[in-house]
């Protein structure tokens, strides 16, 4: 079975030991005891308050022979004991969950591993806002950016930051949706796989128009049969078509308000350049369904059986998947029968295990805290304030000066720098994908020095790089493929002779490096003699770009 460490990007783990950036493990029960001694309390006095609060006979209630049970990792207490703990200490339940081996940002991580036929939501939740996010600081360039260039040639490491800090620098919330294989609607402008950023703000955007705009954006609407990512034409004031330019028998006709929602306008799109799947989309895409209802979810059962019919699994589908986290996890109690996952949405009562809820999330695509709220918890008794880095295991950076003065202004983005214009243009942080770079990238290693600036090049040789921030390249493959081939040639950086940088489709021919351009681009096709007018960096894997 693959250990819980292989999650992370391969020689994080050691990075970060060598940075005496993690917390060394100590006794479970002896952490608890000295998480609760940080309040002035003992598990006795725990215990008693949880009884005169939930009473003794409820599930809530702390048992005083707690310490005896964690001791044995098979007796982790449940979610109700968890949010017990949490509510009389007035610590978060989510650095609770951590105490005893829960990372939530598994989650969204597993979401992403796990192949979809349909779009589905991320949870793209930061639940450990107090966690130590590795930063950067603007190098002290002089001149503007050049057009394309590595990412370590205009940024450098600097101190760590707080999520908290980070997620303050944002401007706006958006959402996050991952593309199926199936939605036909998003095609060819996204591809699946695709991470995309949705801007609910502009969700009204097509109606108040009154009437079908020519600029070709996606709108995320949310049908009776999960999520899709299309552009819509307007009928009526309350009716809509999904609709696809590249397959315009696809068209599916919907109303507004009973058969669908639209949650907003994609706007940037994380794109894995990978093998094309166009054959067996269309396949799938032959028969369309009709229009149904939207669900109305009014319970925990009611939210698991609407959750599991958008993403289109079935019990046993589901359970098969449940064996494959509990494999990449490394315990089997994150392992669901197809019994057991029927009999969860007969239920009223949310499973025992946080596995296993842990489980429901990652299959059916809930969000951990809507999970909660579903269940009926009282979230609003939740603690707020964090516990302490020695307590917790949570990265703990060795900068004194940062942890003696956690709210100096030091390394922020220079106005007006680089590092600035980037959070200005992008608003946001997805600070939830940070765990994530190899499954964004296709890369076992990944690394800082993978990454290259392209957002400087306003007229690019390829059209997926036109607002092109960003690319990630995979610097071990460096033969481009021959000429003859069928197959569009594979996206490469080249290194010219003159110290600049260009990417494009790139092909091996004679010995010469042929870079094609694209019909209506500004730039023709161009050759190069390999090794001596240009080599190749090496294949690009994944494009940071913005749709609007």
């Amino acid at each position: 079975m693959q250990p819980r460490e292989q999650l992370f990007p391969s020689g994080t783990q050691s990075w970060l030991y060598g940075q005496g950036l993690v917390s060394p493990r100590m006794d479970r029960a002896e952490q608890v005891r000295q998480i609760l001694a940080s309040r002035d309390l003992t598990l006795y006095r725990v215990s008693q308050r949880s009884a005169e609060i939930f009473g003794r006979s409820s599930r809530f209630y702390v048992p005083h022979n707690l310490y005896h049970d964690v001791a044995d990792p098979a007796l982790i207490p449940h979610i109700h004991q968890m949010l017990a703990l949490s509510h009389i200490t007035n610590y978060r339940l989510y650095d609770w969950l951590a105490v005893f081996g829960f990372d939530l940002g598994h989650i969204s991580q597993l979401q992403l591993m796990i192949p979809r036929r349909r779009t589905t939501v991320l949870d793209s939740s930061v639940h450990d806002i107090h966690a130590w996010i590795p930063w950067f600081a603007d190098r002290p360039n002089k001149g503007p950016a050049p057009l394309i260039a590595p990412v370590g040639q205009l940024l450098a490491s600097a101190a760590p930051r707080r999520a908290t800090e980070l997620l303050a620098l944002g401007k706006r919330r958006f959402l996050y949706y991952k593309v199926g294989e199936a939605d036909v609607y998003a095609f060819p402008r996204l591809t699946p796989g695709s991470v995309v950023r949705v801007d609910e703000r502009r969700s009204g955007e097509l109606l108040s128009e009154g009437k079908n705009n020519s600029e070709p954006r996606l709108f995320l609407v949310e049908h009776g049969f999960g999520y899709t990512c299309s552009q819509l034409l307007m009928l009526e004031k309350d009716r809509i078509i999904l609709h696809s330019p590249a397959r315009p028998c696809a068209q599916l006709e919907l109303r507004l308000g009973t058969e669908a929602r639209i949650l907003g306008v994609v706007d940037a799109e994380i794109r894995p350049i990978r093998e094309s799947h166009n054959g067996r989309m269309l396949h799938r895409s032959a028969a369309q369904p009709k229009p149904r209802p939207l669900d109305i979810q009014t319970s925990l059962k009611d939210l698991l059986k609407s959750a599991r019919l958008r993403v289109g699994l079935s019990f046993r589908e589901a359970s098969g998947m449940s064996r494959w986290i509990a494999s990449t996890l490394s315990d089997q109690l994150y392992f669901a029968a197809p019994s057991t996952l029927s009999d969860y949405e007969t239920l009223s009562a949310p499973p025992r295990h946080i596995q296993k809820i842990i489980t429901l999330c990652v299959l059916y695509c809930i969000d951990f805290q809507g999970f909660l709220r579903s269940c009926g918890f009282p979230l609003d008794q939740d603690g707020h304030g964090p516990i302490p880095d020695e307590l917790v295991p949570r990265l703990v950076p060795n900068w004194n000066h940062r942890l003696n003065a956690p709210n100096a202004q030091e390394d922020l983005p220079e106005r007006g720098g680089f590092l600035d214009s980037l959070m200005n243009q992008w608003e946001e942080v997805p600070l939830f994908l940070r765990q994530s770079f190899n499954e964004l990238t296709g890369l076992k290693n990944f690394s800082p020095s993978d990454v290259f600036w392209v957002g400087g090049d306003e007229a690019p040789i390829h059209p997926l790089l036109i607002n092109a921030t960003f690319v990630v390249v995979n610097r071990r493959v460096k033969n481009p493929a021959q000429s003859k081939t069928a197959c569009e040639p594979p996206l490469c950086l080249l290194l010219k002779r003159d110290g600049s940088y260009l990417c494009g489709c790139c092909a091996l021919q004679q010995g010469n490096l042929v870079v094609n351009a694209y019909t209506g681009g500004r730039l023709a096709t161009q050759q190069f003699r390999k090794g001596i007018d240009a080599e190749v960096i090496g294949q690009v894997t994944t494009i940071l770009r913005r749709l609007l």
